[in-house]
């Protein structure tokens, strides 16, 4: 999406009367403000929702090869794999708090921004409460899942310990029928 004003009523029909559109209070000047202000707040937030896109995927890609490797009995068969697969998990959960904190640090600097002030005052001069300069639930839910990203990898480098330890213990002994 390129910014702006592009909601379900601008599309017109009857998602246009029936969620307002028609009644929107923007005209003129006013409508083309609102646009400029959007898509000027759009391109403020735009980098750090892409990172966020990108470490997001990348933690995705990594969680699915380690199930591969689960899988295919690899640990098994190199139990020192679980060694690095600690050590992986806790370089990524301790990482994960930083980017946290960047993470809330860039968008609290984009709420504080005059875009963000002007175009929160343009939209309740008509009535709108929805474009307030705070934080919103997305970005609170991302945070908070974030935050148990971190507990679970932490949580799956203690499992990786102990799964090399029994591994290591096993491979000691052998099964005794």
């Amino acid at each position: 999406s390129p910014g702006g004003s592009t909601a379900l009523p601008s599309l017109g029909g009857i998602y246009y009367y029936q969620y307002g559109g028609a009644y929107s209070g923007f005209s003129g000047a006013d409508g083309e403000r609102a646009q400029q202000l959007d898509q000027r707040f759009y391109l403020l937030k735009l980098p750090i929702a892409r990172a966020a896109m990108a470490v997001g995927g990348c933690l995705l890609v990594f969680s699915c090869v380690l199930m591969l490797v689960g899988v295919l009995r690899l640990p098994w068969h190199f139990p020192a794999w679980l060694l690095l697969e600690c050590s992986l998990d806790t370089v990524i959960a301790i990482g994960l708090v930083p980017a946290l904190y960047y993470f809330f640090h860039f968008l609290l600097g984009v709420y504080n921004s005059s875009v963000c002030k002007e175009r929160e005052q343009l939209y309740q001069s008509k009535g709108y409460q929805g474009f307030r300069c705070s934080l919103h639930g997305a970005e609170i839910a991302a945070g908070l899942s974030g935050c148990v990203a971190v507990v679970a990898y932490l949580f799956s480098a203690g499992l990786a310990v102990r799964g090399y330890r029994t591994v290591h213990k096993l491979k000691q002994k052998p099964v005794q029928l």
